[in-house]
């Protein structure tokens, strides 16, 4: 995985360990649209928090790595947490990421947001 990559997985996960902790133990299932709307991340404030904010129009090659990385892990997809501000879903380059279906897209979040398995870091 590039540094960039790293750097805003690292971010991802953390967000995830912030946020996402508060619903451990419900089932994808019961994650509610509210629930989604309070884990998701705007790709902006991703891409300033990860120390990389002149790679936010270009952030999808590397949410493309981050879910190779968890598709080959046997991980629901971290990317899926990163959502456009204006639409609050991911863009049209998440069909294209490994293990990634933008039809799909709400209930990959559900299960991201509902899995525990995730590690603190990316391991270097």
């Amino acid at each position: 995985m590039t540094p960039e990559a790293s750097a805003i997985a690292n971010e991802l996960l953390k967000h995830h360990n912030r946020v996402c902790r508060a619903f451990e133990g419900l089932s994808p299932e019961d994650i509610t649209d509210r629930m989604v709307e309070q884990s998701v991340m705007f790709y902006g404030s991703l891409c300033e928090r990860a120390g990389v904010p002149y790679l936010t129009h270009g952030v999808g090659r590397l949410l493309g790595e981050i879910a190779e990385w968890c598709e080959a892990s046997g991980w629901p997809p971290l990317n899926s947490l990163a959502v456009n501000r204006a639409t609050g879903m991911p863009g049209l380059g998440y069909d294209g990421a490994p293990g990634s279906d933008l039809l799909h897209w709400p209930e990959q979040v559900r299960q991201c947001i509902a899995f525990a398995g995730y590690p603190e870091t990316v391991a270097d």
